[in-house]
């Protein structure tokens, strides 16, 4: 149904004394609906297949622009629709079939790249949406209707049927101005005017029954829908209950579900860490017990060569090592022997010579920096290969007591094949001070030892 009042509309476009007046309340009327609305008026005169005489309005003032556009120079689509319908000229696009079918419609809706052929007729430039519509007198164009608009799609089929009504009486008056004009006067003329005034005034009741009509037909549609609408919902309601608590008691399920599955996780990661840390509890109180019988000996009188061997020897015992040697420095200050090992033939031990920056030994002597490797992957050292070894996993560790180097310890082949870890490394650097302690005591004669230098003195 129009959002107009066709009544009011009618009665305001019957009592406009001329032409000017009738497109002066028209384009008032169209103007009025949104404010992005623009809308011109451009007459058709038939003798030179032009438009001309193209109206505006702004606020209350009508404007009017005498020209004259050749109907061969609108877009070839507009001319085909309205004008010409074999009209081909200028044809450069090629729309499809469905386009060619919506052309049926009763408006016209340039595209972008029209907006230059449309510029005289568009009220306003820049517009995003355009809408043109004719307006006839049964088989006589009077005149082409221009809307633009800001917005984008803001023209349509909907829009297009309110407006058509609209447009019809507007059609209407400005034919019956139209035909004074054109007509002399003479005696006949007042019955003339009255003939049309009646014609006019029996459409207009005409297109009143037919919106009432449509009105109608209108709220029947939607009372029908509003029962249909009304039943679904009465029968839905006796089930919605039942889905609801279904809903209810899948939604509870699925969160005790989600609960229970991260407990699972959190007492999965609990029990792994308790059983890391009971693990790690034990090998340090292995370690601990170590240190402890260690020191008992210390404390009490022994022989310091014994006690080399013997710590070395309770280490492997303790710890699970097959293979390890005490390397000390030589009075030559640069090679290094073997004096006590754990897992080496003797005649191969005894014949064991390391310079200071050859091999492993040798770089951990000259580097001063004890080496964990648990693959062969570490670039700092060479291997010399003179034995064969179950896992390529070693650590090797400076003695140093006082700033003096006096020898490395080295631990290979853990029982098992298995890879040291930290906590090897940390023994074997507790081994080492004690053991460099020890040697450091026997060695406190030779003034000559290998010294790092004072961090001053650098």
């Amino acid at each position: 149904m129009s959002k107009f009042d066709l009544r009011d509309i009618s009665q305001r476009l019957a009592a406009s004394r001329d032409t000017e007046a009738v497109v002066f309340e028209f384009l008032g009327y169209l103007q009025a609906i949104r404010a992005d609305w623009r809308a011109s008026l451009a007459f058709y005169e038939v003798s030179r297949d032009a438009l001309v005489n193209v109206y505006t309005r702004q606020a209350a003032r009508l404007s009017r622009r005498d020209v004259v556009i050749p109907v061969d120079q609108l877009p070839p689509r507009l001319v085909r629709k309205f004008f010409h319908p074999s009209a081909f000229f200028n044809a450069t696009d090629r729309r499809t079939l469905l386009t060619h079918l919506y052309q049926s419609s009763p408006f016209y809706e340039p595209d972008s790249t029209e907006a230059a052929a449309m510029l005289a007729l568009c009220p306003a430039s820049g517009w995003l949406s355009c809408m043109c519509m004719p307006l006839a007198d049964r088989d006589d164009l009077l005149a082409i209707l221009t809307l633009t608009s800001e917005r984008k799609a803001a023209f349509g089929s909907r829009i297009a049927g309110e407006i058509i009504p609209l447009k019809s009486l507007a059609a209407l008056a400005l034919a019956q101005h139209l035909q004074r004009g054109s007509q002399p006067a003479g005696p006949g003329d007042d019955r003339a005017t009255r003939a049309v005034a009646a014609e006019f005034q029996d459409r207009i009741r005409r297109l009143s029954v037919e919106t009432a009509e449509l009105s109608e037909e209108n709220r029947a549609k939607s009372a029908k829908l509003q029962a249909l609408a009304a039943e679904l919902e009465r029968i839905d309601h006796s089930s919605s209950a039942y889905r609801e608590e279904l809903e209810r008691v899948k939604g509870q399920l699925g969160a005790l579900e989600a609960q229970s599955k991260t407990a699972t996780q959190h007492l999965q990661l609990a029990y792994s860490q308790l059983e890391d840390t009971q693990t790690q509890v034990a090998e340090m109180l292995r370690t601990v017990s170590f240190l402890k019988e260690v020191f008992q000996v210390l404390s009490q009188e022994h022989d310091r060569e014994d006690f080399q061997r013997t710590l070395v020897s309770w280490f492997c015992e303790c710890f699970g090592v097959d293979r390890c040697s005490l390397m000390r420095i030589e009075d030559s200050q640069d090679t290094m022997s073997i004096s006590a090992q754990h897992g080496i033939a003797p005649e191969i031990a005894g014949g064991v010579r390391v310079r200071v920056g050859q091999g492993i030994a040798g770089w951990v002597a000259h580097h001063r920096k004890p080496i964990f490797v648990r693959m062969k992957d570490d670039p700092g050292a060479t291997y010399t290969h003179q034995d064969a070894y179950n896992s390529d996993s070693f650590i090797s560790v400076p003695l140093i007591h006082s700033n003096r180097l006096v020898g490395v310890f080295n631990l290979s082949n853990k029982r098992g094949g298995a890879a040291f870890n930290e906590l090897d490394l940390d023994r074997a650097v507790l081994a080492g001070s004690v053991l460099a302690m020890t040697l450091s005591h026997q060695q406190s004669e030779h003034p000559k030892q290998i010294e790092q230098p004072s961090r001053l003195a650098a």
